[in-house]
């Protein structure tokens, strides 16, 4: 199955590959279709594998887009390692490296894709914990609550990702508490600031309306 995938501006190749599901991975249904998206040097592989029926039903099944391919290195022309999978109407993203809201909003706006608008940014995975691919955690868990985003920020990745959850959440409390508290508090989504974060070591990590997303070591 071909997989549409977009890139955002950055000049050099993408570490990003995406293609058919292995026929050896387990499969939701007989006829799941499903990408796979390896980025960098990972921890944890991602396998997004639709039901069939949903993918007609979701208008197309799932598309990526390339939301940055950069390293720890302070390239100009590169942001930070994102991508966005996006399934009927809704986005999951995959690693968080700097620029990702701003990405997301850029890549919502140049490719119509109202699944990545910044209050609509609720769901992430992570490969690994490494800086660049997770500084920009603070901004995709503060600046969508900000912008409206109805619910918590579901987190997946790997050991380790709860206390970085809470260390981000403790680092940016005076924030929060201005926020909530403040001239102008917060009364419509006053929980949105927080993330639900699942930690893994592989298996299967979600399954929503006709969707499966498995994380597997490497």
């Amino acid at each position: 199955m071909a997989i549409p995938f977009a890139r955002l501006g950055d000049r050099r190749r993408s570490k990003l590959a995406v293609s058919p599901l292995p026929a050896s991975m387990p499969r939701s249904a007989p006829d799941a279709a499903a990408a796979l998206v390896l980025v960098g040097a990972c921890v944890l592989a991602l396998f997004f594998a639709p039901l069939a029926a949903q993918e007609t039903q979701a208008g197309g099944g799932l598309r990526v887009v390339i939301l940055g391919t950069g390293t720890p290195n302070a390239d100009p022309d590169r942001w930070g390692p994102s991508v966005a999978v996006l399934f009927g109407d809704r986005s999951y993203i995959v690693d968080a490296g700097p620029g990702v809201v701003r990405r997301a909003a850029a890549a919502a706006r140049e490719h119509d894709e109202p699944s990545l608008q910044a209050d609509r940014l609720g769901r992430v995975f992570l490969s690994h914990l490494h800086s660049d691919h997770t500084v920009g955690l603070p901004d995709l868990l503060l600046s969508p609550w900000v912008l409206d985003r109805p619910g918590p920020l579901r987190v997946t990745g790997p050991t380790g990702t709860s206390e970085m959850m809470e260390g981000i959440e403790n680092a940016w409390r005076r924030d929060i508490d201005m926020r909530l508290y403040g001239l102008e508090p917060r009364e419509a989504n006053p929980d949105a600031f927080r993330a639900q974060t699942r930690e893994t070591r592989g298996g299967v990590v979600l399954e929503e309306d006709g969707l499966t997303v498995t994380a597997i070591p490497v």
